[in-house]
């Protein structure tokens, strides 16, 4: 249980975490990503993992951003990941999310668009994207990766 106990006026939160179990993961803090879990035990899901987690940890680290810019950016971007793990079972829920991953990073952090643009042509997002046979959402990937697809 988290409970928010801080100084708002002075920006300082302090955070109480109890009853935690044996092998508990426990997320503090604001702007928490959290893609563990998302893609499958496979040698291309984990590289996938690896790739939407640096770019999440970019993304947080981001000095260029403000709170909410960060937020928003860190939501869109974990909407993707999820959206591609679930890409053959549900693409529509991967082509809005990027959609809305390209308009909103593609205004605010154009660096971020660019990174996921390196995930989507990478040879383990190339297998998965493989697998989808939806045109629509095959053009949302192009339009983001910035080739045709097969």
């Amino acid at each position: 249980m988290a409970g928010d106990e801080g100084n708002q006026a002075s920006g300082n939160t302090s955070y109480t975490i109890g009853n935690v179990g044996a092998h508990a993961r426990v997320a503090q803090g604001t702007n928490i990503s959290w893609v563990e879990g998302t893609f499958a035990a496979t040698p291309e899901g984990i590289a996938l993992k690896h790739q939407f987690t640096t770019l999440l940890q970019s993304i947080q680290q981001s000095e260029e951003l403000d709170e909410v810019s960060k937020a928003l950016a860190l939501a869109k971007t974990e909407a993707v990941a999820e959206g591609f793990a679930e890409a053959t079972e549900n693409p529509g829920k991967l082509q809005l999310a990027l959609v809305d991953a390209k308009n909103f990073l593609g205004a605010v952090a154009g660096w971020a668009l660019d990174a996921l643009s390196r995930i989507l042509k990478s040879d383990a997002a190339q297998k998965t994207i493989g697998t989808i046979t939806e045109a629509s959402t095959k053009a949302a990937i192009s339009s983001i990766a910035g080739a045709p697809l097969g």
